[in-house]
Order: structure tokens, then sequence, then C-alpha cells
């Protein structure tokens, strides 16, 4: 990324040595189809949401909740059957007591989408585009016990399992570019700024203790939680919602010929999630590859 950067800020001093006529430039309008994919950072604040520790003044009843997981005595009692089981010659008793939850990071993640293009000239497009990403979050939920011989860190035993998150945003998003000629004929570099509505969805957040998944998502209602034999309805709740955000990039168009080309883009994107608190506007970074399908396809050819 820091050398597209780089070959970016190095082409565009030397636009000025290009210049095409206008009735060059015309001939550039019309309508572009494009598909991109590539690498997508998600901010570990917003993945702070799936740690388990809900703002108590900006939640929801079914926001990942450690405490509902492990305040409930049906629960708690499985997962200390399940810990001693497994490790019984290592700890001396099933008396085992939840430290707490690391802060969060996401996978990096893949990311895919399709729009269309207008290209007002050579040098200024519009666009409009349709994006998805499915993003993971990984952290730890660290146990102490009474360690058993040379197990014993001042006579406990540290624990750990992981605790996990999915989620799928998804982006409708327009942007405005302008291309800078070179002295290179099929290449341009360009800036790109744009604004964008976004929706996610929570798919899961688990604590997983010996292959065992334990949900930190009330499923069941608020002021409802599991109790073995009742078997309440499942209500799945619906966690997430729609928010908003701005980008900027920086790419290189590369024409291949008249028909297709490739564009190469790093992006930072200030993003505003429905995470409760967890969802304030915080930086996400993507790098994508675009093919573009170009003008004699789409456009109008002017003679």
């Amino acid at each position: 990324m820091k050398n597209l950067i780089f070959v970016c800020l190095t082409l565009l001093p030397i636009s000025v040595f290009s210049q095409k006529s206008k009735h060059e430039k015309d001939t550039n309008q019309g309508f572009e189809l494009f598909f991109n994919a590539g690498m997508y950072w998600g901010s570990k604040e917003n993945a702070n949401y799936y740690r388990g520790y809900p703002d108590q003044l900006n939640s929801d009843y079914a926001d990942p909740n450690i405490g509902y997981l492990w305040g409930n005595s049906f629960w708690k009692r499985e997962i200390k059957e399940l810990i001693y089981d497994k490790r019984h010659t290592e700890i001396i008793s099933d008396s085992i007591d939840l430290y707490g939850v690391s802060n969060m990071r996401y996978n990096i993640a893949f990311s895919f989408g399709i729009g269309l293009r207008y290209r007002f000239s050579e040098s200024f497009t519009m666009s409009f585009l349709f994006s998805q990403v499915g993003l993971t979050a990984q952290g730890l939920a660290t146990f102490g016990v009474q360690g058993r011989g040379v197990n014993l860190d001042q006579g406990i035993m540290y624990l750990d399992y992981p605790v996990i998150g999915k989620e799928r945003r998804i982006f409708l998003e327009m942007n405005a570019s302008y291309l800078f000629e070179t002295i290179y004929p099929y290449v341009f570099p360009f800036v790109e700024f744009g604004v964008h509505v976004n929706n996610v969805k929570v798919l899961k957040s688990e604590l997983i203790v010996e292959e065992r998944a334990f949900s930190m998502i009330n499923m069941y209602g608020e002021g409802t939680s599991y109790v073995p034999g009742i078997n309440p309805p499942i209500i799945n709740p619906y966690l997430g919602g729609i928010g908003y955000g701005f980008m900027g990039g920086l790419g290189i168009r590369l024409e291949m010929n008249k028909w297709v080309a490739i564009e190469p883009v790093f992006q930072v994107g200030a993003e505003k999630l429905n995470l409760s608190s967890y969802g304030k506007m915080r930086p996400n970074f993507s790098f994508i590859i675009r093919l573009v399908a170009g003008d004699k396809v789409f456009g109008k050819k002017q003679e």
C-alpha cells in the first residue's frame, strides 16, 4: 500500500507534461461497469462490541454480554464441568473464576462489490457502488483456577478460551473521482471521495470452551434466560442496523485497452456503525482491485 501511494505521488507532478485535445477528452464520456475485490481492516474499537461488556446506558438487552452468560447458573456449572473434565489432572477442583475478556480485534477480511460509473470527461467520474464484507472479531476470556503441582502460578493457573464475534456489513456508496494525466498514455493516478450508507448485521457472539460454543447474545427475550428442560422460544433478535460514513481513496487506473482497465485503490473510511456504544465513527482501511469494463462497451463513442 505504501508503494501504491508513493507511485501515485510520483506520477502526479509529471501530469502537466501530458495534454490532450478537447475532442479526445470528450470521446471518453459514457458509462462503465466495474467489479472490485480486496482486503478490509476493521477498527479494533468497533470489534470490542463482541467483548461482552455493554454500556448499561446505551445498549440493547440482547447485546453480547459475558455477564449474562456467566451469570446463568446452569451455563456456569456446565462451563466449569467442561474445564474440569478436560484438565482434572492439572487443576485441584472445579472452583473456577472468570477474570475477564481481552480486547477484541477483527481479522483481515475479504470484501467484494459491483458498481456503475459515469465518466463526464477523461478526468472526472461519478460512481455508485454496492459492496459487502464479512468480519470476524477474536479475543480471549481468561479463567483462574487452583493449579496442581508444577502448574502452580502463585496458587492460580490461568486458562484462556476464545471469544468470537461475526458480522456482515453492506455498503451503498456514492463517490466522485478525479484522474490526472501523465506522460504515459494508459496510466492515470486518481483521487476519490465519497459517502455511504452501511448496514451491519450481527451473526454471532460466542465463548468457546473446550469446543463447546456458548452464545453471549440473549436469544430468549428481555428478562428471560436459559433454563434446562423448559425450552423457552428462541426469538433471534436482530442486532445491528443502519449507519453512515465517509471515504477517501488514492489509486492508479491502468488501461489495458479501450475496453478494460484495472484500478488498484487504497481507501480510508470513517464509519458510524449501529453497534450500540461501540459503533462510534472510527477509521477502517481497505485495499481493493477493480476490474473495469470501459468506454467502448458502455460509452457512446463520438467521431
